[in-house]
């Protein structure tokens, strides 16, 4: 692995693993959240190779492999050594899942040897990544590279318009809906999106926008939520990540699928 990180990061991957895992309260539902919303896309598009930039401490490849589907190779590309590693051991077992130890932005030479002929991919997943640079269009150009033309782009990020962030505005307790929070600063997060900005962001990628949608309703922040997590048990949980679907520009979290033009 590239011992230094690249342009726009905050935080080296080490050190953002380690913030995160000793602050997951509430995060634990963000991740099921996710993990449900793109293993539902990856059934509906049914690729055959996946690129997955940052697989994190949940591994959607697992799961994925344990539906019924026309998967034969997942690639994870995971830059932080204990969530690799992690990866790795299970990989151990599961002859389809490859992991490489790196950012996306140094992996090129790795996803060469793998794909030599060229672009290989015919989903790849940027799930709740982006955020974590100040250069996100270098990161999706480095992922976008091993996607096969006709293939497919899921991206999403935590909302800046979700209805924790509206309701604090209306609150007086921050500025504007984009306002960092504690726990942005915490990881090293130096932007929160819009779904606009998503959209913006993809748009000169040369993809075509398939979809934006949410997931997970979030009424309050992330401490004020792992309080209500006792009383609102495991039915009241998967209400709320199935009520952000019907409320998508007000979820917590956004994901823009794109395709790119070709066979």
């Amino acid at each position: 692995m590239s011992s230094l990180p690249p342009s726009g990061k905050p935080l080296a991957a080490d050190d953002y693993a380690a913030r995160h895992d000793a602050a997951l309260d509430f995060e634990t539902v963000c991740l099921a959240a996710r993990q449900q919303h793109n293993l539902a896309q990856v059934q509906a598009l049914q690729p055959a190779t996946v690129l997955e930039v940052g697989c994190g401490p949940e591994l959607l490849a697992l799961r994925a492999f344990g539906q019924p589907n026309g998967l034969t190779r997942w690639v994870a590309v995971e830059p932080a050594a204990r969530w690799a590693e992690a990866a790795r051991a299970a990989a151990a077992a599961e002859p389809r899942l490859t992991v490489v130890h790196d950012y996306i932005e140094h992996a090129g030479d790795a996803l060469a040897a793998l794909w030599p002929a060229g672009p290989g991919a015919d989903l790849v997943i940027v799930s709740g990544v982006i955020h974590e640079t100040a250069e996100p269009e270098a990161l999706l150009r480095a992922a976008l590279r091993w996607l096969k033309p006709g293939g497919h782009l899921l991206v999403s990020v935590p909302n800046a318009l979700s209805f924790h962030r509206l309701l604090a505005v209306q609150m007086g307790l921050i500025g504007s809906p984009e306002a960092l929070s504690d726990r942005n600063r915490l990881l090293g997060q130096p932007r929160v999106y819009r779904p606009e900005d998503l959209r913006e962001l993809v748009a000169p990628l040369g993809l075509a926008e398939v979809a934006l949608d949410g997931y997970l309703f979030k009424p309050f922040t992330h401490a004020q939520m792992a309080l209500l997590l006792p009383s609102l048990g495991e039915r009241g949980v998967q209400g709320l990540i199935e009520l952000g679907q019907h409320f998508p520009m007000q979820a917590a979290e956004i994901a823009l699928l794109a395709r790119r033009p070709g066979a």
